[in-house]
């Protein structure tokens, strides 16, 4: 995560209360997070200590395995070939905007 990422606007902000036995949840925004394969999570402030120690963060959800796409080989015309594209009828006009 950069200066940058973290400066952006976030999908979700939570108010985080003090929760010494870990029993708090907090509900997302479920169409924020659907399909998720990659999270990051910014604490920009804590509760006034010098330091900020996460210990444990818990995620539920329904599990998917992730489905990874080969690279595609594929050949692109770096310029076009008007002999390739022949077209029937050519109607020339000119067309005016103001």
């Amino acid at each position: 995560m950069s200066f940058d990422d973290a400066a952006r606007e976030p999908d979700q902000m939570f108010n985080l209360n003090r929760d010494p036995t870990g029993e708090l949840e907090y509900p997302t925004k479920i169409a924020r997070f659907s399909n998720v394969y990659h999270l990051s999570i910014h604490f920009p402030k804590n509760f006034g200590a010098e330091t900020t120690k996460i210990f444990y963060i818990g995620l539920k959800g329904e599990w998917t395995e992730a489905h990874r796409h080969e690279v595609t080989i594929c050949n692109y015309e770096a310029s076009a070939n008007p002999a390739d594209h022949k077209l029937e009828q050519i109607t020339p006009q000119t067309h005016f905007i103001s």
